[in-house]
């Protein structure tokens, strides 16, 4: 996501919709800017860096593997 960004979108700004124009087929998009990517990162962080919660995946394969062990 970091090379998408620095490569291809930091070339055409922060905005994530560039109206081209209004054709008789609609609306004409140009390329995104780099504003998705950065949103992206941003949630990619926040879920990285939080703590299992008691509703986590990793969480309920804890409690999983532990009644597993104990059972043997």
């Amino acid at each position: 996501m970091i090379t998408a960004l620095l490569r291809v979108h930091l070339g055409y700004g922060f905005s994530s919709v560039r109206l081209k124009g209004i054709t008789a087929l609609g609306a004409q998009f140009g390329p995104i800017g780099y504003e998705l990517n950065l949103l992206y990162l941003a949630g990619l962080a926040a879920l990285a860096l939080s703590a299992a919660s008691p509703w986590s995946v990793d969480r309920w394969f804890e409690q999983r593997r532990t009644r597993q062990k104990r059972s043997e």
